[in-house]
């Protein structure tokens, strides 16, 4: 108890502290390195909004509760901005949106705290940043956001005053008394017996409308809350605002205003039932709009919500009506949006000036969100305040006294321990869309649902934000989360990763979406040279998480191939993908039991006869069958295991050999060749493992032969040829494999130890069936220049006699080829030894 005071007391003290007290050394440090330097703030004059305060409370934050040395210099916008330019300034102080610091906004570090204000400060203050930043999280967030709204609430008073024309300002000045009829129920508007008002999105909006034009509104209801009376009111004249929905036809004699407020009704229902009933809560708005949509027969009313949710687990309904899904433990049922109800206000004909005065009010409006936010926090304030009222009737003092001290050690954690808790957050701070937990809790949550998965992923994104800075890369992943929130409305989009996004939509017409994204995106891809790619999967019965699992390989697919911006994880792909990830597993675990060698014969060209081999992977299994080494191959260096290949061959090959030099099938001058990868030759342990399959075997190597490629120049040489010379220690020759397939040169061949080059077939099958001369004198110019290196010549891929006779013309030691021999098996191999 003790040591939870004394927590309790320091927290005050950093609460309530009249300067602000460094949370670490090197805070300290920085404040104390600033304390002889004097800064330049900036403020903008701008009297018309009242920015005097917001200007004092940055002033104040920055000379009293950091301690400072700040010179304040207060001019207009341009000014300001031309101060800063010409780098008179260090900091610039709340500048908003709508300012002329855009542009300055986007190539300057920024603080952003309240919606749309920043703090601007020059590039050598980036140490200062993180320090304001908690200054404004300890005392000033809600000063500033308060005077804001201030200023808000003022410049839209403004605007929407200097909208009236003369006629309608002198109109406002006759309205004594407006009522506005409502109906009360559970959802939108109902009385509150604890603060003795209406509370919901209606009464809001008209107590707004009240504040800010001075006209007296007053909010009615029927006292039986009978909605025919009301409505009867309203046609009768005696109420001049009525709130309606625009789902149903009303009376002719009825203008309308612009929608106010636009809820969902949702449905809910069960998996399993035959029932076609449908529940709803008694005189509620659920109930006049399943009146408009369902006959009146198949609608069950209920008291309360809970009767609601259990007659729905006992299936004695099927389906649910909700504007509010939180009145309900909807994970165990279906959701799907039904319908978007707009709610207008309704005017007799005669007051069309009054209409088109709260037209004006709606369209200059900014905060109709925030109206509705703070509707639903009122509404649960109420509720919260409700139950305080139960608990003081019901419990001890010391038991509210013990909650009330927990309650404030939790709200100053919350505040201490700020950057902790915004990791928790559902949405995404950069671009405001749900992250990664809400996807999460949104697979765990839907389970199955028909629709269509989408993957986004920024491909060169990081370059990209290696080249601009990371300021600029937030703006364009802000600028991506927009394009896709524009396209993809009312759709579930999360970011679920530094670049990548994810989406389900139930939109059918996916492909039409995804290509007017990709217009959408045009600008900021032609600006920033950025390149997109898109996957998709259309689920009909699969778990959300594999859906999305399916449209990620998609979009990695399409990532391979330049000319496609988006692709379809289609059946065939899933297909190749499973695939994929079978070899991956076999080569994790290094299950090898289908991986064996292959040998083709090299031959001389002179004699015919067989003078070595060439070891060659193959791969067969139970499931997949045949894997070509075009699969297995790349999925091996993709995933770093290629050496896993390459020494299982080697040590295959090695074994072969040695049975070989045993049946006194082969003599002094044969070579069996296996090939080494560049990756595989990188390695530490290369020399010391072949070394182990020589002493395994009881060989040496001097019938083996290692083949490398002219990748061998993009290696660290030196240490490469280290490794060369020891494993031609151990006896082995070098052959270079596919010359002229690549970029190296004649030039380059001296700086290896090289015994044999092995020319490509690209230039032999341009020879092909018919004598090409071009083709024919380049193949005899390289022949001559790598003979004077004093190395054997093979040339591989020889298929036709024309080539063999055109070979054996330019005096090319040895061949390989279909024209001999294809790859064999080391039984069959044996037996051409014999012949």
């Amino acid at each position: 108890m003790k040591r939870i005071l004394i927590f309790f007391f320091l927290l005050t003290q950093l609460m309530f502290s009249s300067t602000y007290i460094p949370q670490n050394i090197k805070e300290d440090n920085v404040l104390r390195s600033y304390k002889d330097t004097q800064l330049v703030l900036g403020l903008v004059e701008d009297s018309n909004f009242d920015n005097e305060s917001l200007n004092n409370i940055i002033e104040d934050m920055l000379k009293n509760y950091l301690g400072l040395n700040i010179k304040v210099v207060k001019k207009d916008y341009n000014k300001i901005n031309s101060l800063y330019n010409e780098k008179k300034l260090d900091i610039v102080g709340l500048v908003f949106e709508n300012s002329n610091f855009v542009e300055l906004k986007n190539s300057k570090r920024i603080i952003d705290h309240s919606p749309g204000i920043s703090i601007i400060l020059k590039d050598s203050l980036i140490d200062l940043s993180l320090i304001i930043n908690n200054a404004l999280l300890q005392r000033y967030e809600t000063i500033i956001k308060e005077a804001s709204d201030k200023r808000e609430s003022n410049i839209f008073k403004s605007n929407f005053l200097n909208s009236l024309t003369d006629f309608e300002k002198e109109y406002l000045k006759t309205l004594n008394l407006v009522e506005v009829g409502v109906k009360l129920d559970n959802s939108l508007n109902y009385y509150s017996k604890n603060s003795n008002r209406y509370i919901g999105v209606i009464p809001l909006f008209i107590e707004n409308f009240s504040k800010n034009t001075g006209v007296n509104l007053k909010v009615m209801s029927d006292r039986n809350n009978n909605w025919d009376n009301i409505y009867d009111d309203f046609l009768n004249k005696k109420i001049k605002v009525l709130p309606l929905s625009g789902n149903k036809e009303w009376n002719e004699d009825i203008i309308f205003s612009m929608p106010i407020y636009e809820p969902v009704m949702y449905k809910i229902s069960g998996f399993y039932s035959n029932v076609t009933k449908i529940g709803v809560v008694k005189n509620s708005v659920e109930e006049n709009f399943a009146k408009d949509f369902y006959i009146d027969s198949d609608i069950n009313r209920y008291e309360n919500h809970n009767d609601l949710e259990k007659a729905l687990n006992t299936k004695e309904i099927n389906i649910a009506l909700l504007f509010d899904i939180n009145k309900m433990d909807t994970s165990k049922f279906k959701v799907n949006e039904l319908e978007k109800v707009q709610i207008f206000l309704a005017f007799n004909k005669e007051d069309i000036v009054l209409r088109d005065i709260f037209n004006k009010f709606i369209k200059n409006s900014t905060n109709l969100k925030t109206i509705i936010e703070s509707a639903d926090m009122l509404k649960k304030q109420d509720a919260f305040n409700e139950y305080q009222k139960y608990r003081l009737t019901n419990d001890l003092l010391m038991s509210l006294l013990i909650i009330a001290m927990l309650l404030v050690v939790i709200f100053i954690c919350k505040i201490v321990l700020n950057q902790k808790i915004t990791k928790e957050l559902k949405r995404d701070s950069t671009t405001k869309i749900p992250n990664r937990k809400a996807y999460l809790n949104f697979v765990s949550k839907k389970k199955i649902l028909k629709g269509y998965a989408v993957a986004l992923d920024i491909d060169n994104f990081k370059e990209v934000n290696y080249k601009y800075g990371q300021i600029t890369g937030d703006y364009i992943l802000l600028g991506v989360g927009c394009a896709i929130k524009k396209i993809f409305k009312n759709e579930d989009i999360f970011r679920v990763s530094g670049d990548e996004f994810y989406i389900f939509s139930k939109e059918e017409f996916i492909l039409e979406r995804l290509k007017e994204l990709k217009d959408e995106l045009k600008d900021l891809s032609l600006t920033y040279q950025l390149e997109f790619s898109i996957g998709y999967y259309n689920n009909k019965d699969d778990d959300l998480e594999s859906c999305f699992k399916f449209a990620g390989m998609a979009l990695e697919e399409s990532k391979k191939k330049s000319e496609t911006y988006y692709l379809e994880a289609t059946e065939d792909l899933l297909k190749r993908n499973r695939r994929e990830n079978s070899i991956k597993s076999f080569l994790r675990n290094q299950d090898f039991k289908g991986l064996y060698a292959v040998y083709q014969p090299k031959f001389s060209i002179k004699n015919k006869k067989i003078v070595g081999g060439e070891s060659l992977a193959r791969w067969s299994d139970e499931k997949l069958g045949f894997i070509s080494p075009v699969e297995f191959i790349p999925v091996a260096e993709k995933i770093d295991l290629i050496h896993l290949i390459d020494f299982e061959i080697a040590s295959q090959t090695i074994k072969f050999v040695k049975r070989l030099k045993e049946s006194n099938l082969i003599q002094k001058g044969f070579k069996m060749s296996f090939n080494l990868s560049m990756k595989t030759l990188e390695r530490d342990d290369v020399v010391t493992k072949i070394k182990s399959l020589l002493d395994e075997n009881n060989i040496s190597g001097e019938f083996l032969e290692v083949e490398i490629t002219e990748t061998i120049f993009s290696t660290n040489l030196k240490t490469t040829l280290r490794k060369i010379e020891d494993l031609k220690k151990l006896g082995f020759t070098l052959a270079m494999d596919d010359f002229t397939a690549g970029h190296s040169t004649v030039s380059l061949l001296p700086l290896l130890p090289l015994d044999v080059v092995k020319f490509d077939k690209a230039i032999l099958d341009s020879i092909g069936i018919k004598d090409d001369l071009v083709s024919s004198n380049i193949y005899t110019a390289l022949v001559r220049l790598v003979k004077d290196l004093n190395v054997i010549i093979i040339a591989e891929g020889i298929e036709t006699d024309l080539q063999l006779n055109f070979l054996e013309k330019a005096l090319v030691d040895i061949g390989q080829g279909y024209i001999f021999s294809k790859p064999i098996t080391d039984s069959e191999f044996e037996n051409r030894i014999k012949k």
